[in-house]
């Protein structure tokens, strides 16, 4: 999700991200980092299970169906990432609840120690947190947390999400603040995110702003996308610009989805721009293709309806045009 109407609300979310979004790098962090060498953004879908039915997310229509990536796999990305130096990110979570991967907590450990990612972060919807989930996250190392809670109101979560649990979801986000608070510990670092859809008024905006203000380390609200058109009776809130340019998330971002499938766009649900595979290519290799760069190169000559999942995005929106040094830095695209 990327910035929304409301800019009263955009903060420093990380310090290499445009501010309000984490997902859009700075123009001057893309030219300082980028290079041919390794991707600076890596996420790994754990698995793209849930334990929600939100009216928002394609999830349930993707053809790669519904798994968990396998501890093989996942080493095998971890490994070489590690050998190319620190990423900016490590983003584990796509499509789906990331906890509900039987081995995550051994996956994060993992990658903790390999120090493979300045921040390891991870977005959730918070249900599966019992007090031993919080235990072990308190003790696991993962840096960074949003945790979506997405309303104020239990009428509005569960129109939503399609249940009706905020209530005890707000319960255990705020034992894990108790938790933390006992123990003396100020990581990992724990925002809660609320997005502005059309049908939420600006009062319950403000009164999740106040609710979790001083409780939270951060309070995020975003606007809301379509999943470029795919979610019908959806008005998109997203930042929006009336000028298209080439998305600059394909320069420094990759995805490996649960089966090892390879796309440049977390926005790609439906793995669209399939650039390769996890289990049979290095992550270097893919990020040199032919593939990918055609990718970009449909970016940077302006045809952006070349893949259905760009046509209608706006996720691209907040990083700004860079569509001249695109264009000079032809390692990237040709």
């Amino acid at each position: 999700m990327g910035r929304g109407p409301t800019d009263e609300y955009y903060k420093v979310l990380h310090e290499d991200y445009v501010r309000g979004t984490m997902t859009c790098l700075k123009p001057s962090t893309i030219r300082r980092v980028v290079t041919t060498s390794f991707p600076n953004i890596l996420n790994i879908e754990p698995t793209n299970n849930c334990n929600l039915r939100c009216v928002y997310c394609p999830r349930q229509k993707a053809q790669k169906g519904v798994g968990n990536m396998s501890w093989d796999l996942f080493t095998k990305i971890i490994d070489e990432a590690a050998e190319h130096g620190k990423l900016i990110m490590l983003n584990f979570h796509k499509d789906g609840e990331s906890f509900l991967h039987p081995q995550f907590i051994d996956m994060v450990r993992y990658a903790k120690k390999k120090d493979v990612a300045k921040t390891i972060h991870l977005n959730t919807n918070g249900l599966c947190w019992t007090d031993s989930v919080i235990d072990r996250i308190l003790d696991c190392g993962i840096d960074d947390i949003t945790v979506s809670l997405d309303a104020a109101r239990p009428q509005t979560y569960k129109r939503h999400k399609g249940v009706d649990c905020l209530e005890k979801v707000e319960r255990q986000v705020m034992r894990f603040f108790e938790k933390r608070l006992a123990l003396g510990l100020t990581r990992p670092f724990v925002r809660v995110k609320i997005m502005e859809f059309e049908d939420i008024t600006r009062e319950e905006i403000a009164e999740f702003h106040a609710r979790w203000t001083g409780v939270a380390d951060m309070v995020q609200v975003t606007g809301i996308h379509s999943w470029s058109g795919e979610i019908d009776g959806i008005r998109v809130t997203d930042e929006s610009s009336g000028v298209r340019y080439p998305c600059a998330i394909m320069w420094y971002a990759l995805v490996v989805n649960w089966n090892g499938e390879v796309t440049v766009c977390s926005v790609d649900w439906n793995t669209q721009i399939r650039v390769g595979s996890a289990k049979e290519q290095t992550l270097h290799a893919i990020w040199n293709s032919l593939e990918i760069k055609e990718a970009r190169r449909s970016q940077v000559d302006g045809r952006f309806d070349k893949y259905p999942v760009c046509r209608d995005c706006v996720v691209w929106v907040s990083v700004g045009d860079m569509r001249d040094w695109f264009a000079e830095n032809k390692q990237f695209i040709s």
